[in-house]
């Protein structure tokens, strides 16, 4: 189970009753499905899932994008895989609305995909 297992248990120990609590207006929007994986053609035979992972990416992005649109996400993944996701669909809301990006990342490990 692991890492996965991640929002699950902060669902569980009440994150969101406690942001409520703080006067914080808190909404779960549950977990983000992928849709299905479509064949990604490349030439890379060291890339291993690469639908899987273009499908999940995308379907967070898109989330992301739509949790921002009235709203300041937080994200809650179970490793830093989903920033891929996120960050990049926060930056397109923030491009359209001609603002800049913050990101606030904490992680157990700096490990910032650079």
């Amino acid at each position: 189970m692991g890492c996965e297992m991640g929002p699950s248990a902060l669902r569980t120990a009440g994150l969101a009753e406690v942001l409520s609590g703080l006067g914080h207006a808190v909404e779960d929007m549950g977990a983000v499905q992928a849709t299905p994986a479509r064949r990604v053609v490349h030439g890379n035979l060291a890339l291993k899932a690469l639908p899987e992972i273009s499908a999940w990416t995308s379907a967070i992005a898109h989330a992301a994008y739509a949790a921002s649109e009235d709203a300041m996400p937080i994200f809650l993944g179970g490793d830093h895989s989903i920033s891929a996701g996120t960050v990049s669909g926060i930056a397109r809301r923030a491009a359209e609305a001609g603002r800049p990006l913050f990101v606030l990342w904490l992680d157990a490990h700096p490990d910032f995909h650079t």
